[in-house]
């Protein structure tokens, strides 16, 4: 039996979701609020194992009460509920396990049931990712101290020096492949002050923010230890390699999850030129396992899914034709022509702008069959 507190200022609202959790057979309702603030006080003493938080709610939000629960009690399962997808980067970033977007559907209730059970089900294995560190490599580069705030830098070369360390895995880098990614231009002798001068830094930062880490020296280089810190590029690969292994039948939850992780390239915007390559790796796997769930969800019979996952891979690749073709005849199929013929606007000016080139007969040949054009101008 699931424990589950309801969170919402609205009643109507608050009522349906009680509804809805009673007809799943395996939930004890241990609480429902209207006010954030007394649900906080409430699950601090008497916690339940997850909370359905709404998030745009008056005087505290459910973003901020989430991380006051968490704070209170570590182990509480915290599923977001709201009628708005915007708020899914800034969810993921509390370490939330779901998102449920308004209305409800029972089916995709009964999957949050069921990861909060799986959740509670680790709860036996001692060591697990601190929720309270976090380090972001997709779409830049972040850590977050334990008040999730993001770590400053006093210098660029600081926070890259920790980046290549992190990018390394905890393995051990040697002092040479350092200088050389992050001062090329500089000689050994040059380089060296500099790389002292960064270690140092970077060590008393871990130590004053808190963070479980440390940099070591190893023979004649440096690595660093994250001890309990959870890395979003790390979950991402993850679950990247289970789709293309074929080991998880759960594809809806590991599309929402890629989808989340995946929010910019690797270490974007860092103009860190030793990153490109797993950058372009990881951008090219992350497309590939996109297709992958997108064609079992097509052959499934669901479109929903399939359809998302292609709009992510349009996201991530906008001027990916084959994938854009795909995309405007499953909305085609599904009855969404407007969206169809949004995305093939979309799709013939990401072509023309960063390929310099027209769309290819078969795309041209679909959207005339569908019945909107393709502009000729140039």
């Amino acid at each position: 039996m699931i424990r589950v507190a309801i969170v919402d200022d609205e009643e109507n609202a608050l009522n349906m979701l009680e509804i809805l959790l009673s007809r799943c057979g395996n939930v004890h309702i241990a609480g429902k609020f209207t006010d954030a603030q007394e649900a906080v006080a409430t699950i601090g003493r008497t916690p339940p194992d997850a909370v359905f938080l709404d998030i745009e709610m008056p005087e505290l939000s459910g973003m901020e009460a989430a991380r006051k629960l968490q704070s209170l009690v570590p182990q509480l399962q915290v599923v977001f509920t709201t009628a708005y997808a915007e708020y899914a980067v800034e969810a993921f970033e509390i370490d939330s396990l779901d998102y449920l977007l308004k209305p409800i559907k029972m089916e995709r209730l009964q999957q949050s049931l069921q990861r909060i059970e799986e959740a509670m089900a680790t709860r036996a294995f001692p060591v697990q990712p601190d929720p309270m560190h976090h380090i972001r490599c997709m779409g830049g580069f972040t850590l977050y101290d334990a008040d999730r705030k993001p770590l400053p830098w006093r210098t660029n070369k600081e926070k890259e020096l920790c980046a290549f360390l992190v990018h390394h895995r905890g393995q051990p880098v040697s002092q040479e492949a350092i200088m050389e990614a992050l001062w090329p231009e500089s000689d050994a002798e040059k380089a060296k002050p500099y790389l002292y001068n960064c270690t140092s830094l970077l060590r008393k930062k871990l130590q004053s923010s808190g963070l479980p880490a440390a940099i070591h020296t190893v023979n004649n280089g440096y690595c660093l230890e994250m001890n309990r810190i959870y890395c979003d590029v790390a979950e991402l690969e993850q679950r990247i390699d289970v789709v293309q292994q074929g080991k998880e039948s759960k594809l809806s939850y590991q599309m929402e999850r890629i989808s989340a992780l995946y929010q910019g390239s690797y270490m974007d915007l860092c103009d860190y030129t030793w990153a490109i390559g797993r950058q372009e790796q990881l951008t090219v796997k992350c497309i590939q396992a996109l297709r992958t769930m997108a064609t079992s969800f097509r052959e499934g019979g669901q479109s929903a899914p399939a359809i998302s996952c292609l709009r992510k891979i349009m996201e991530i690749a906008p001027d990916s034709e084959s994938d854009g073709r795909e995309l405007i005849a499953l909305l085609a199929e599904t009855g969404e022509r407007r969206e169809a013929v949004q995305a093939g606007k979309q799709l013939e000016e990401a072509v023309r702008e960063r390929l310099d080139l027209e769309l290819e007969d078969e795309t041209q040949a679909l959207i005339q069959r569908l019945g909107f054009g393709v502009r000729r101008d140039r």
